[in-house]
């Protein structure tokens, strides 16, 4: 059984004219002769009437965690629903299956799962009846039947676990882009898109502010050996595919940015920027007067690294880890040094088809 999951964001489903351009995707892929499972967000985004956002402003920030995970769950709910009718008017035929139903099981912590097994019978039946498997994102069920939500980016993560489960060829994220850009295209609108990133490169640009897909889902891709392609719901390009040990050149492959953010004594959970003795993280931090910008290299040593860095005109805190040139600066200076940082790295260096 061919299997493809597509994921949906909140602007892929938000007007009548985003949602007929999901369906376009679907039906291209099943006239491919595939069999389509679908995991979506919540439509729109904060202050549209069913996103996660609104959603969690009707509760107090006091409220029981598990009526907030259930309240957050609708949102999802009802883009499945809306995404199956429109569906079957357009003659697909379609299922609309709940997390409990999918048999997706987490381990139970609200707000911030993690999903540990899912029972695929159901999907599995679905898909042998010809039918479009529409699934919520971001959530799952405890052992005790609780539902429970993934956290920020949970519907990517949904979508690829989904995929590693059910042995899918390839996960498609569908966004409101073409791809994984060099640099977030809202600061460098210039910025090219990549047709190809390997998986490690693509964890750590996540990992450090690119915002596109959501490191956990990276991990998640990495563990479950899928590919995954992030693709624009606007246009019928194939986007980038972030795949495991993609054949590269060696150099520099993007920027991260995460705008006001601040030092701080490494916790466990942490990823440390810095290493050694002083073992230091880096996390938001609204209202902070640094931001962080992240080059990330293929193949380079720290000394290559450190060389590469120390040609270019940059004035800030500089720290190297993990393949990795991490570059402290003034928020209000933040943006025109990512213009110059992808210029000198960047400018003259074809990344896409």
């Amino acid at each position: 059984m061919d299997i493809v999951v597509v994921k949906f964001g909140g602007t892929s489903l938000a007007t009548e004219e985003a949602r007929c351009q999901a369906i376009s995707h679907i039906a291209a892929l099943r006239e491919a002769g595939k069999n389509v499972i679908a995991v979506v967000s919540a439509m729109g985004r904060k202050g549209s009437p069913y996103a996660t956002d609104t959603l969690i402003s009707l509760l107090k920030p006091t409220s029981r965690p598990e009526n907030l995970d259930l309240l957050m769950s609708c949102g999802e709910v009802i883009s499945a629903c809306v995404l199956a009718d429109k569906l079957v008017e357009k003659g697909i035929d379609s299922s609309v299956l709940t997390v409990g139903q999918a048999g997706i099981v987490t381990n139970g912590i609200f707000g911030s799962a993690d999903i540990f097994d899912i029972d695929t019978k159901r999907i599995k039946m679905e898909l042998y009846e010809g039918k479009v498997v529409i699934i919520p994102g971001f959530q799952g069920v405890s052992v005790r039947k609780e539902v429970t939500t993934l956290g920020r980016g949970g519907s990517d993560t949904s979508a690829v676990v989904i995929g590693g489960f059910m042995k899918a060829e390839s996960v498609h994220i569908f966004t409101d882009v073409p791809g994984v850009a060099v640099i977030d295209p809202r600061v460098v609108p210039e910025a090219k898109f990549m047709k190809y990133v390997d998986m490690e490169d693509m964890y750590l640009l996540a990992l450090w502010g690119a915002s596109i897909v959501h490191p956990r889902a990276i991990a998640e891709a990495k563990k479950h050996k899928v590919s995954v392609y992030v693709r624009s719901n606007f246009h019928q390009g194939m986007g980038t595919k972030i795949e495991k040990n993609t054949k590269l050149e060696e150099g520099p492959v993007g920027i991260a940015l995460m705008k006001e953010c601040s030092l701080f004594e490494a916790e466990e959970r942490d990823s440390l920027i810095i290493a050694g003795k002083e073992k230091k993280a880096v996390r938001p931090c609204p209202g902070s007067e640094n931001s962080l910008l992240t080059v990330v290299f293929r193949g380079y040593d720290e000394e290559s690294i450190k060389d590469a860095i120390g040609r270019l005109p940059v004035k800030g805190s500089i720290y190297f880890n993990e393949l990795c040139a991490h570059i402290f600066v003034q928020s209000k200076d933040v943006e025109l040094l990512a213009k110059d940082l992808y210029n000198s790295l960047f400018g003259k260096i074809v990344v896409s088809a």
